[in-house]
Formats: C-alpha cells, sequence, structure tokens
C-alpha cells in the first residue's frame, strides 16, 4: 500500500527541526516495511536547485475569490516518489518559514496537495499529515474526497510540537475552501482567529504525536497551548499514541562518523577520549585542566529549551570546574547573550551557527549533554549523544522522559541524569550529582555510558509503530 507523506520539511531534501527527521525516515525506511511512500513538500528554490525534479503536472482551483495554478515537481529514487509542490512563487525564497503570509503559503500547499491526490490517486492508500502546514489536507479528504474514487483507506495526523499550530487571522478562512459552520470554536475558529492544526486533530482519523509522556502531557492546561479542552476530548474518543522518534544509526555511528577526528567503538573509548583533548585545544586554548569534563549543548538557543534556567544566574553554572560548549542558533538575545558570557567565562564557548560537522564532533566529545527544556515532545540530541557514549542531564519532561532513564535506587540502570521542577536550583543539584559521579565513581559512570550505548532508538524500532497504525 502507498503512504502519502505530507509535510513542510523531511530531511534530506527540507529541514529545520524534528519533523524533518521523522518524516525523512519514514520515506526512508517505509518501502523494508513492504510500503511505497510518496512524498509531498513545498518546492523551496533550495530544493529545487540541488535536485533533479522535473515539471510532471500543473493543477488549476479556486483559492478563496480567484482561480490559482499549482506546479508539481516530481523526482523518483529506489525508495518512492517526491512531489515539490509550487506555485504564485509562495516558495521560491531565502527561508522556509518567517514571512507574514506564512499561513496563505501552506493554506496553498495543502490545498494543492490535495488536488493532486483526488486528481491522480488511484491505489488505497494512507494519508500522513504532519503539524499545523499540512493539517488542511486531513479536513478537504473528509469533506470533499469523491464517492466514486477509492477511498484513502486511513488518515493519520502527527502533532510534532503543540505550541506551534498555525495561528493567523480569521480572514484567512477565505481561503480554505470550507463551509462557513467551520469557523466556529467546534472546528477551525480559535478566540476570534483560524487555527489550521486543528484541522488535523479533528478530521485526522489516528492521532500521534512524538513520545509517549507529551501524548499526556498535551491533554493539561499547563502543556495543552490552549487546545488542552479539544485535546483530552480527542484522547477519549479516538485515542492518541505516542511514538519516540528514532536516530538514523547511519548518519550517527562514532565507528565510522566522518566528522569525528578519531572514531571510536563502545568497547574501546579511547577515540572519544582523544576527540575531546582535540575539541579542548581548538575551543580553548588557554585551558590547563583538560581532564575537566566538558558539557555541551546542541540545540536551537530558544526559550522551550530551558536557557533561563542557566542564564539567569551565570555565576552559579560557569564557574563549576567544566568546560561548557554551546552550539545553535535561535533567539537575538540568547545568541548576544551566551557571546557576551564568552568574556567573563574562560570555560564557556559559544558557537553561533548551524554547523553539523561540529555537532557530530561535540556529540562524540562531550562527557555529557544538556537539555534542560520547559517542555519537549521529544527531543533528538539526547538520543544521539547515548550513541556516543555521551550522558544526557535532562528535565524529566516529554520525550526525554522517555528516553532517559535516572534511577536513584539503583544507579547502574541508568543511562543519564534527570530532574523535576523548572528551576535553577534543582538544574544545578542535577549537575553537581552528575558530576560527582563523574570525579568520585568511575565505575558507575563506565556502567551509564555503555547502559547509553546500549539503549535501543533506532528508526526501525519507531517506524514499526506507525506501520500498525497504517494497518
Amino acid at each position: 500500500m502507498e503512504v502519502a507523506l505530507v509535510s513542510s520539511e523531511a530531511y534530506p531534501f527540507a529541514q529545520s527541526g524534528g519533523m524533518g527527521d521523522v518524516v525523512g525516515a519514514l520515506f526512508k525506511y517505509l518501502p523494508t516495511f513492504g510500503f511505497t511512500p510518496s512524498l509531498f513538500i513545498p518546492a523551496y528554490s533550495t530544493l529545487l536547485e540541488k535536485s533533479s525534479f522535473v515539471l510532471k503536472e500543473e493543477v488549476s482551483f479556486p483559492f478563496g475569490d480567484r482561480m490559482i495554478k499549482a506546479q508539481f515537481f516530481t523526482k523518483e529514487d529506489t525508495k518512492g516518489k517526491v512531489v515539490a509542490v509550487a506555485g504564485e512563487n509562495y516558495f521560491n525564497r531565502a527561508k522556509m518559514y518567517g514571512y507574514p503570509d506564512d499561513l496563505e503559503r501552506f493554506i496553498f500547499f495543502s490545498r494543492a496537495v490535495f488536488e493532486y491526490l483526488v486528481r491522480s490517486q488511484e491505489q488505497p492508500f494512507v494519508l500522513h499529515a504532519h503539524d499545523w502546514q499540512s493539517a488542511l489536507v486531513c479536513a478537504y479528504i473528509k469533506m470533499y474526497w469523491p464517492a466514486y474514487r477509492v477511498k484513502p483507506h486511513k488518515t493519520v495526523f502527527t502533532i510534532h510540537n503543540l505550541a506551534y499550530q498555525g495561528i493567523g487571522s480569521g480572514d484567512l478562512f477565505r481561503l480554505v475552501n470550507l463551509p462557513g459552520r467551520f469557523f466556529t470554536h467546534e472546528y477551525l475558529e480559535f478566540y476570534g482567529n483560524i487555527n489550521l492544526l486543528k484541522a488535523g486533530l479533528i478530521f485526522g482519523e489516528v492521532i500521534t504525536t512524538v513520545s509517549r509522556s507529551y501524548a499526556r502531557e498535551i491533554t493539561t492546561a499547563e502543556f495543552g497551548e490552549g487546545l488542552d479542552g479539544l485535546i483530552r476530548a480527542i484522547a477519549q474518543s479516538k485515542g492518541i499514541t505516542g511514538i519516540v522518534n528514532g536516530i538514523d544509526l547511519e548518519q550517527f555511528n562514532p565507528a565510522d562518523d566522518p566528522y569525528l577526528a578519531v572514531n571510536f567503538t563502545k568497547d574501546d573509548l579511547t577515540g572519544k577520549k582523544i576527540n575531546k583533548e582535540k575539541l579542548i585545544q581548538q575551543y580553548f586554548a588557554s585551558a590547563e585542566d583538560t581532564s575537566l569534563p566538558l558539557i555541551s549543548f546542541v540545540s536551537r538557543l530558544v526559550e522551550q529549551k530551558g536557557l533561563d534556567l542557566i542564564l539567569r544566574q551565570p555565576d552559579k553554572f560557569f564557574n563549576l570546574p567544566v568546560f561548557w560548549l554551546f552550539l545553535g542558533t535561535g533567539d537575538e538575545a540568547y545568541e548576544k547573550l551566551l557571546k557576551n558570557l564568552e568574556r567573563r567565562f574562560p570555560r564557556l564557548r559559544a558557537e553561533i551557527k548551524f554547523d553539523e560537522t561540529l555537532a557530530h564532533w561535540i556529540y562524540g566529545a562531550s562527557n555529557f549533554l544538556l537539555l534542560p527544556s520547559r517542555f519537549e515532545p521529544c527531543g533528538i540530541s539526547q538520543l544521539i549523544a547515548m550513541h556516543y557514549g555521551t550522558i544526557p542531564i535532562v528535565r524529566r519532561i516529554g520525550g526525554l522522559a522517555d528516553t532517559v532513564v535516572d534511577y536513584p535506587f539503583n544507579p547502574k540502570l541508568s543511562n543519564g541524569f534527570s530532574f523535576d521542577q523548572y528551576k535553577s536550583e534543582e538544574l544545578l543539584r542535577v549537575l553537581q550529582r552528575a558530576l560527582t559521579t563523574y570525579n568520585q565513581d568511575s565505575k558507575l559512570m563506565e556502567r551509564m555510558i555503555a547502559n547509553a550505548f546500549d539503549s535501543d532508538f533506532s528508526w526501525e524500532r519507531a517506524i514499526g509503530h506507525y506501520v500498525s497504525l497504517y494497518q
């Protein structure tokens, strides 16, 4: 059976976050389970430039009070078909997101994908839409799929991050081309605005999110982002399935990772120590004691990731006997503050950039990876870190709670350190516990590193859960 994956991003074609990893992995691994994937993605200018897409079809359809044309560029490979959707200069831009007309762009994208499917799909298929950018496809299939065509076997909708819902002016509802009764609070209306994510929640037949804990958390007022009432109702009527993300073990393998200074395995960590020494020599040239532990932060520099816990009291954290290395981009205020703090604290470095090569090296060199997130649907960094023998220090929330085990009654079963309350003193306490273990209990550290290596976060495991839902 064919699976139509509809998403605004998918690795390696276009990516800005974890959703791209999930959709890219589905496209890559579904054929091993007997499914044929077709991937629908916006025709970003960079995508068309770097890949050999061919214009296959053009379709016109009503869009608000005018007719509009969509172009469909296709690329076939051994895994399946990729269809890049273009039109009206919506995606021929420098960035994927961040424009005033983002909602209009992705209303068009969802409608164009539906128009393509309804014209060309001859066999039963599963529709799998992802986040607010493609949520409307679920509504269009429910409302407008012709009775004389083969009905989609199932529509699946995945929430990757509930904080992003596609909320905008209610005037945009005129572009959606659904009956007026759907602009009410039972459907797409949200405090006078339109909320595109609600289309996936309400019209999707199967709802998933990216960890078991996050599936529970979003039913609460604290994490429901204003939709907790609707999500509780959906959890009772349809259920919400949490499936923890995975990592590509071909892409992240310290035994043959080309981005490491020296490769290593879980049975011989000599190379990991060499990577750490070389990294410290490069980024902390004046360091006198390279044996101090290295704590890294590899993520977006945004409020969600818990940076406030550290930056409110920098003296308490950056004066600890450790090296700190931050890698990422994000909010300008965090970027500037970290660069300013570099001047005060000699064992702090902040690389404000997206650098995949450096990220791999940091995973391979670090002793600890820090993720003190305010909320975290799943998280990928901690999964990668563990596969490189780097111990995560996380807040016990969302996917971090599902993947990082901190078992105080028998620490030998642990693969990381965690804390509960979103407070700086709680983070400082768990950091001190981790450093005590590192400095005073080498046997326990070795056991935790072995546990981290042995944790199974392969995509094959995760994709198997999606396949069960499709079937």
